[in-house]
């Protein structure tokens, strides 16, 4: 035969016990009610600083004249924090309070843990602290063009610590803790402050092992004996071909790539001839890892942009950051 449960009881969560009601998260493992109630959340902060004000100055009358609130309100708190508690944390006397055991016990951590917060928001408002900037930048701007580069950024501002992440995922500045992105694209970036690195411009390039040891490149349409590194989604070898006065041709081989970054390292491996970014390629060129067959070259109107969010783009260190890598880049075009 099964107990039946009072539905009154029931609905409130608890038992009646003597015909006084209890909950059920208030009985010991006998069977007892337990003494107390059982906190689930804490109490909200501004609780405990009112409790720490009354702690330090014995007097609820003092503590409002710091808080700048009336005596009623912070005696109204204090009790509130009691009630939550299920505690007595001071005594009441004729011209003063004074803190019980519990009470004691409590100031103590309360005191300890304020101090730790104010310390902590006095390092991160300090401005001789030092800055943490996150960059999130597509992987082939980030290892062919960005990371090059870095080291002198931070020696001329040697109190921000960079994180540089790789990816080309979609920017959300209300949801990812980063505070600057590079993109490729024209736009428009909605709710993003966007600013173009520069004109990029695009041409053929290839090994020096390849120019040298492979099938001759002596005018443009030679290249249709090599390879062609394609990036994925692109057709700016036509728009070069057009350029360079050479109609469509065919090639022998074609490989294709959903990443500027990877397409390149396969040309400085000797895998066929890519276009490519001036950006991308200014440091290959210069260590001489690619070689240009031909001068010929073309610009589009997508480009590398940098983003940032609107509300913190004036931040001191993004704002550096802006500026110095548009330096940058303008230095390379």
């Amino acid at each position: 035969m099964t107990d039946r449960v009072n539905p009154a009881s029931d609905a409130l969560g608890g038992k009646l016990l003597g015909g006084k009601l209890v909950a059920g998260d208030e009985r010991s493992e006998a069977g007892e009610p337990r003494a107390g109630k059982r906190m689930h959340r804490l109490p909200p902060l501004n609780l405990f600083r009112v409790f720490d004000a009354a702690a330090r100055h014995g007097s609820f009358t003092t503590a409002a004249d710091e808080l700048c609130v009336t005596q009623s309100a912070v005696s109204q708190q204090i009790r509130q924090l009691e009630d939550l508690l299920d505690v007595r944390l001071f005594r009441r006397l004729p011209r003063r309070v004074e803190l019980t055991r519990e009470g004691n016990s409590l100031a103590s951590a309360v005191s300890e843990s304020l101090s730790l917060l104010a310390r902590a928001c006095d390092r991160i408002a300090d401005p001789k602290a030092p800055a943490v900037l996150c960059v999130n930048a597509l992987p082939s701007i980030a290892s062919r063009w960005l990371v090059p580069r870095l080291k002198r950024f931070m020696q001329l501002n040697p109190q921000v610590k960079v994180t540089l992440l790789a990816s080309s995922d979609p920017v959300d500045f209300d949801r990812q803790d980063i505070d600057v992105a590079i993109r490729w694209g024209r736009g428009p970036w909605p709710d993003v402050h966007a600013e173009p690195l520069g004109r990029d411009r695009f041409f053929p390039v290839c090994s020096p092992t390849l120019l040298r040891e492979g099938p001759a490149i002596l005018r443009p349409h030679d290249l249709s004996r090599h390879t062609l590194l394609q990036a994925a989604n692109s057709s700016l070898w036509a728009a070069w071909f057009s350029a360079a006065g050479v109609g469509s041709i065919s090639f022998e081989e074609t490989l294709f790539f959903n990443d500027a970054g990877v397409m390149l390292d396969a040309a400085v491996q000797g895998q066929g001839i890519a276009l490519a970014s001036h950006l991308l390629v200014e440091h290959d060129l210069k260590t001489g890892r690619l070689v240009r067959p031909f001068e010929a070259a073309i610009s589009t109107e997508d480009g590398f942009h940098v983003l940032t969010s609107p509300a913190f783009s004036e931040k001191p260190v993004v704002a550096e950051f802006r500026r110095w890598i548009r330096q940058e880049a303008a230095m390379a075009f």
